[in-house]
């Protein structure tokens, strides 16, 4: 079975997918996207023709918009073979889970869901993957705890935290073809061997020499009536930082993270009360309640080229 995944680029819930996948199914192509370039890279498979030699396609921690969603619905080449798993909110106040391919779920009774989670429950369900395989089991749920934040906020368990870690540390490929050769051995449960430690040490000490550095050079600005702390970052370190201004009571509403290596603007809430999707939905991005992003477009690097050049 030839199978084609377009999971979510740069977190371990995208790249979970990706794992997940590789080891259901002998055969995957899987092509690594960002929320705001999905559609045109989907839309590339279907002018080429490309997206027709595939036996299934999934959308995992991302969603089809109009007019991709319509697209997909009505080619009937590809009913019975499309499946879509998302969590974020901004896919269903936007509609986007209309059709029975669209599998779109914000919490269940295990708690807040992730794009793992679902694709998880999934494939178990269809038979793609064993019940029995407990250490697959475990890192699905080590993938939703972290990507939903219940790592910190309901389990106090440091595991997930160094699952993403590892992922900081390996990339995004390295990730993926660790995790699958690691799943593939069928061990009894999930755990990091001495090398996996080590790398998870060297980095947790690199990752707080970063956060204390970025922490002295916030700008605050007021935005929507809200004190937002701002400031330029490599995007690994977003949620990170995010906690670190949590836990140090840093005084800001929210906090903007501008990532200029993937062109992207992190929003995080720094207090319980402040709702950031609606921040990013303004500034033309989507996510959820407490983290969402959007796009630096290409007229605001121009006006940052032109600053940088007076």
């Amino acid at each position: 079975m030839k199978v084609l995944l377009f999971t979510h680029k740069s977190d371990i819930d995208g790249m979970g997918n990706a794992v997940l996948a590789k080891l259901a199914f002998e055969n995957v192509n899987y092509k690594l996207c960002e929320t705001f370039n999905l559609q045109n890279e989907i839309l590339k498979y279907f002018e080429d023709g490309s997206i027709y030699n595939y036996d299934m396609i999934f959308v995992t921690d991302l969603w089809l918009e109009e007019p991709t969603l319509t697209k997909v619905a009505n080619d009937k080449k590809l009913q019975g073979k499309f499946f879509v798993f998302d969590h974020h909110e901004s896919a269903l106040l936007g509609g986007f889970n209309k059709y029975p391919f669209t599998t779109i779920r914000i919490s269940d009774e295990k708690g807040l869901c992730s794009g793992t989670s679902l694709f998880y429950e999934y494939l178990i369900e269809q038979g793609f993957l064993p019940k029995e395989e407990n250490a697959i089991k475990e890192f699905s749920e080590l993938t939703r705890k972290y990507d939903t934040w219940e790592w910190k906020t309901k389990y106090n368990d440091e595991t997930p935290h160094e699952l993403t870690l590892l992922f900081d540390s390996v990339g995004c490929d390295g990730y993926i073809k660790l995790m699958v050769e690691k799943l593939q051995k069928k061990y009894p449960n999930f755990e990091f061997n001495d090398l996996e430690k080590m790398l998870i040490a060297n980095k947790k000490q690199h990752v707080l020499e970063k956060l204390r550095n970025y922490a002295t050079k916030v700008t605050y600005r007021e935005i929507m009536g809200l004190k937002a702390g701002i400031i330029f970052i490599d995007y690994e370190y977003r949620n990170d930082l995010a906690e670190y201004f949590r836990e140090h009571n840093f005084d800001m509403d929210f906090v903007m993270l501008i990532a200029l290596d993937y062109g992207t603007i992190s929003y995080r809430s720094i207090k319980d009360n402040v709702n950031v999707r609606i921040i990013a939905e303004a500034m033309g991005g989507k996510g959820h309640d407490k983290t969402a992003g959007s796009p630096i477009r290409e007229e605001q690097k121009a006006e940052l080229i032109k600053v940088l050049t007076r």
